[in-house]
């Protein structure tokens, strides 16, 4: 057995306390720092670094992520608090439903197609099995395999929600004509994606031994006791209407949270035209946004959220760091907030975009941990 965190719980409860800070919004709180470099999947990552058998043996799974978990710990003092994450992508929930997966060399497992070809066909699925359909089985054999060989906690699988895992099993037109034409049958869709979430989700916490209000990582981010056990990623909330977000998604997702006992969301870009939205959500306790340099949407979130969510802001490694943090913490009030870099040595975030690139991993983290330090130390308390 494996004792991380029990050798670090010092330093891990600090790390938890700031975080809980910034989730109860307290006054003149401490900025929480994490500098991710852990890098469960492949997206971002140099080519040959992770095992070939990465997603086909729990072991070599486990084996690099302590192992890069250690490195972190040895190396950075920061708010990150390592847990176990059994990744297999995005498409694990659609995997059981039906959908086709591509195992390509180099990347991470992606939904290839989807299984609905008309509205009504959702009549004609029924909900998976864990222990039978699709890649749930192989992802509960990793979260019993790291569970019983570590005390580190073990998180669920990345959790798409409804929204997402509608949009895989059905396909982004057809969702999105449906809404407009069978506007019924897509409550039916929506409703199905939901439960399916939420007795997925369930499984998985009764095999890591997590309770439903506890046992979260937002993008690898703890969640604090009292703010739910559960995230869930909505990136496309992005381009779909305020209307027909509230109308078909705003109720499935606040059931989810409801039932975990609250929780946070997760979206890359630019999406101001849901905040409203977010802040109607029952259970929603916090956001999670790949920000992509959008500081103006960071701070709207910031005086909208005041005392109500908190904010996760995030990105993978920009091209420009002195520039990228230097605009961001000149904006980022303390309070509420939480400050996550990802390091991504083959991509790098300018002007909004992603480019191709590569850079080393560990040079890319100990520039990103040298400067964010510096500016956060010259602000005023």
């Amino acid at each position: 057995m494996i004792e991380i965190a029990r050798e670090h719980r010092e330093r891990f409860d600090a790390s938890l306390a700031r975080i809980g800070d910034a989730y109860r919004q307290k006054e003149n709180g401490e900025l929480p720092l994490v500098f991710s470099d852990v890098n469960y999947w492949l997206s971002g990552e140099a080519p040959g670094v992770m095992p070939e058998d990465y997603f086909t043996d729990p072991k070599s799974m486990f084996d690099y992520q302590v192992g890069r978990i250690r490195k972190h710990l040895d190396s950075y003092e920061d708010d990150y608090i390592p847990l176990l994450f059994p990744w297999y992508g995005t498409g694990v929930l659609p995997s059981a439903l039906g959908c086709r997966i591509a195992f390509q060399a180099g990347l991470d497992p992606a939904v290839e197609g989807a299984v609905l070809r008309e509205a009504k066909d959702i009549g004609k699925l029924s909900l998976p099995d864990p222990y039978r359909d699709g890649l749930m089985p192989r992802v509960l054999e990793t979260i019993d395999y790291m569970a019983a060989n570590s005390d580190l906690p073990v998180s669920f699988t990345d959790p798409q929600g409804p929204l997402n895992i509608a949009l895989s099993i059905c396909g982004v037109e057809n969702l999105f004509l449906w809404m407009y034409d069978e506007p019924g049958h897509v409550r039916e869709i929506m409703e199905f994606c939901t439960q399916a979430f939420i007795d997925w989700v369930k499984v998985q916490k009764e095999h890591a031994g997590q309770a439903l209000d506890s046992g979260a990582f937002p993008h690898g981010i703890a969640l604090p006791p009292g703010f739910g056990g559960v995230w869930l990623s909505d990136d496309d909330c992005t381009v779909l209407s305020p209307e027909l977000y509230r109308r078909f998604v705003v109720p499935c997702n606040g059931r989810i949270f409801e039932t975990f006992g609250g929780g946070t969301l997760h979206f890359c870009g630019t999406a101001v035209h849901q905040l409203e939205n977010f802040l109607a959500t029952p259970g929603l306790r916090g956001i999670n946004n790949f920000c992509m340099g959008d500081f103006r949407q960071v701070a709207r979130m910031q005086e909208l959220f005041d005392g109500r969510l908190a904010l996760m802001v995030c990105d993978f490694s920009p091209l420009d760091l002195e520039a990228y943090f230097g605009e961001l913490l000149a904006i980022l009030r303390p309070k509420g907030a939480i400050l996550a870099t990802f390091i991504s040595p083959e991509s790098a975030l300018a002007e909004g975009k992603y480019l191709n690139l590569s850079r080393d991993r560990d040079e890319l983290t100990a520039e990103s941990y040298r400067i964010v330090k510096r500016l956060v130390g010259r602000r005023p308390a």
